[in-house]
């Protein structure tokens, strides 16, 4: 979901590497300007920019940066159809500029540290001047901006938009996002597909139940965090924050009303229930549903079966998570001269 949590995990390897970073797109391309991945010494890639149209070449370019131990932008022209352009007959049809960085201490350092924010549920905008190649802040709401840049930073705006920004000097702009958490409440059968397809989509996931028997990491190897206990204990256990999603689907009436009574005023992003929506009613007690959660579950596709209904969920949650950021979080900043 996003491509600087698969970055970070490759870091700690050993050897020298390279972070390929996509600054800017005309037209249309199969990823969007923030995409990234990382190139080692050795050959190996960790990640993709591309279906696989630009991949070789731009390892060759990286050789250079790798020599150097300096940025350097490549362009790729991606319009041509036919196979001997670099959109391989893919349908692409724009041209990209890809920003290739030697992935030094300093970077690992202050990348380790954007974790670190991001893990809090805090967003961090990441600078980088495209003229004074290898020069790059990172900017937090609360904290003091850090990293190798030099001269006044420019004014910005929180935007889940990246690209370079308007003016000059040429400088371009990526909003890194905490890492979306799902919080299954109920581990029966059926939300072992769902927790599984949430993991490998980018959520962090975090399954609950009060029933030990369901409630096992053998069940759920992808979960980062398993919760034994029952709803009233479990809610004050957890913080939540504007970046959660909630599904309920114990299958026991009165675990649900618990669990949906008490988070329901809770600062999260989605809540969904699984089940008719007559009985998501008596749950809430009421004639009407609030109109922010999701009852029936998922995105309607016809999905019949543990596995269809997990990916209706998933297409529900990801439609909601792409949201623009100030339609979901209200958060708006700047950063001064």
């Amino acid at each position: 979901m996003e491509d600087f949590y698969q970055i970070i995990s490759g870091l700690d390897y050993p050897g020298e590497k390279v972070v390929a970073t996509i600054v800017h797109v005309k037209g249309s391309a199969y990823k969007r300007e923030g995409s990234s991945m990382l190139f080692f010494a050795e050959g190996t890639q960790l990640g993709m920019l591309t279906a696989g149209c630009l991949e070789t070449d731009l390892a060759k370019k990286v050789e250079e940066v790798f020599e150097k131990q300096e940025a350097i932008i490549v362009q790729y022209d991606l319009s041509q159809e036919d196979d001997l352009g670099w959109g391989q007959g893919a349908g692409c049809n724009g041209t990209i500029d890809i920003l290739i960085e030697p992935v030094t201490e300093k970077v690992k350092e202050d990348f380790q540290l954007v974790k670190t924010m991001l893990n809090r549920h805090k967003p961090v905008i990441c600078l980088k001047k495209l003229d004074e190649l290898g020069e790059y802040v990172f900017i937090e709401e609360d904290g003091e901006p850090f990293g190798n840049w030099s001269g006044p930073i420019p004014v910005i705006a929180f935007t889940s938009k990246s690209g370079v920004m308007p003016g000059n000097p040429a400088v371009f702009q990526h909003t890194f996002q905490p890492r979306p958490r799902l919080i299954v409440f109920g581990a029966g059968p059926d939300a072992i597909p769902l927790v599984s397809l949430a993991a490998e989509t980018g959520f962090s996931v975090t399954v609950c139940d009060w029933r030990e028997a369901f409630c096992q990491k053998k069940y759920f190897p992808a979960a980062d965090e398993l919760l034994l206990g029952f709803p009233a204990k479990l809610v004050k256990q957890i913080t939540f924050s504007p970046y959660d999603f909630v599904v309920v689907m114990t299958h026991h009436f009165q675990r649900d009303q618990e669990i949906v009574i008490r988070v329901r005023n809770k600062n999260i992003k989605y809540l969904g229930v699984l089940g008719p929506r007559e009985r998501t009613k008596r749950l809430f007690r009421s004639e009407e549903i609030p109109e922010w959660i999701s009852s029936p579950l998922g995105t309607a596709i016809g999905a019949k079966g543990p596995v269809e209904i997990a990916v209706s969920i998933m297409a529900e949650m990801i439609k909601v998570w792409r949201k623009p950021v100030h339609e979901r979080v209200e958060l708006l900043w700047t950063i001064p001269d």
